[in-house]
């Protein structure tokens, strides 16, 4: 007398082969976790920066931001010294009469990240139109333009500017700095000194803006 096994039985051992094929081919996340307990990968896309968990993680704990974008201290100083620097040789371009607008114009673009997203700056000396979101905005308040106010900071001139930082944080691919900065005026010798806040964000190809 011959038995056919029920449908229901067949489904079932069906299932459970297709259970154990699964559980052979995909490394349970207990495995992974067993080597390290705190075992978790934080990545983000260099462009969006947004952090991501994922799972199936190595042994190690790692984050990215980016691709090995992540500031340090020492690179903040350096973007400090880089800014200093250009307001000086700003204004030494006016006064030897060449094309300071020429060089503003190509520092503006160098130091600031206008080309990447919104830029938050709020310059000192203005009272009417305090927040400057273009980068022809910013190139007014530097060496004058088409806002009514702007003398042009940077064509003072200044012979020097010292950043004293009061402290500096680091997150990542962004940091902040705040401190005083002090400025030497190149005709009087008088100096300013100023409060400042200055954030940093370094961009896809390993630069501080």
């Amino acid at each position: 007398r011959r038995f056919r096994i029920g449908a229901p039985i067949m489904q079932i051992a069906m299932s459970l082969a297709a259970c154990a094929a699964m559980l052979l081919m995909v490394p349970s996340i207990a495995h992974v976790a067993g080597r390290n307990p705190t075992a978790m990968s934080i990545r983000a896309s260099p462009v969006s920066r947004s952090a991501v968990h994922s799972a199936r993680a190595p042994a190690a704990a790692v984050m990215i931001f980016g691709k090995g974008l992540e500031i340090t201290e020492d690179e903040v100083v350096a973007a400090q010294r880089q800014w200093a620097d250009g307001v000086v040789a700003i204004g030494k371009a006016y006064m030897d009469g060449d094309n300071h607008v020429a060089m503003a114009t190509a520092a503006a673009s160098d130091i600031y990240a206008y080309d990447y997203g919104p830029v938050l700056f709020k310059p000192t000396r203005c009272a009417e139109v305090q927040f400057r979101p273009t980068a022809q905005d910013a190139l007014s308040y530097f060496v004058g333009g088409h806002i009514k106010e702007d003398g042009g900071f940077a064509i003072q001139p200044w012979s020097d500017v010292k950043f004293i930082n009061h402290g500096i944080t680091c997150n990542g691919d962004t940091a902040f700095a705040m401190g005083n900065y002090f400025f030497t005026d190149a005709r009087t010798g008088a100096k300013s000194k100023v409060e400042y806040t200055f954030g940093y964000r370094k961009v896809e190809e390993g630069k501080i803006r």
